[in-house]
C-alpha cells in the first residue's frame, strides 16, 4: 500500500483558487481549491468530507456541521526530499475560541502519526 494510502486509512481512523488560497484560506477557499484539482476524488465519510488529490499525493479533511472541530480544515501531505519521504499536515481552524481544544486535539494527533510514519520510513523522529 503506498504511503499516500495510508495516510488516508490513518486520517479515517482518528475522525473517521490556488495563488492564495493557503495564504489566507477560508473554509469556503480551501474547498474551492481541493475540489479544483484535477482527479480529486470527494468522500463523505459522515463526520469528516475527504477530498483525495492522487496527482499531489495529498488528502484534504473538511469538517462537517456538528462536530467539535467544525468549521476546520486538515491537509495532510506526502513529501518527497530525494530518497526522504515523510507528510506533512497543515491545519485551518475558522471556528469560535470554544472549537479551537477539539481543532488542537485532532491536529496534534495528525502530527503524532506524521511524527511515527516518518521515524518507520526513515528510522529518525
Amino acid at each position: 500500500m503506498k504511503l499516500w494510502q495510508r495516510l488516508a486509512w490513518a486520517g479515517v481512523l482518528l475522525i473517521a483558487p490556488s495563488v492564495h488560497a493557503e495564504d489566507r484560506p477560508t473554509f469556503d477557499s480551501l474547498w474551492q481549491l481541493a475540489n479544483s484539482k484535477p482527479g480529486h476524488q470527494t468522500i463523505d465519510e459522515g463526520r469528516v468530507i475527504r477530498v483525495v488529490v492522487p496527482n499531489e499525493q495529498t488528502i484534504y479533511f473538511f469538517t462537517k456541521p456538528g462536530q467539535p472541530e467544525h468549521p476546520g480544515v486538515f491537509k495532510r501531505s506526502v513529501i518527497q526530499d530525494g530518497t526522504r519521504i515523510s507528510v506533512q499536515t497543515q491545519g485551518w481552524s475558522f471556528g469560535d475560541p470554544a472549537a479551537q481544544a477539539a481543532f488542537e486535539k485532532v491536529l496534534a494527533q495528525f502530527k503524532a502519526q506524521d511524527a511515527q510514519m516518518r521515524q518507520q520510513t526513515t528510522g529518525k523522529p
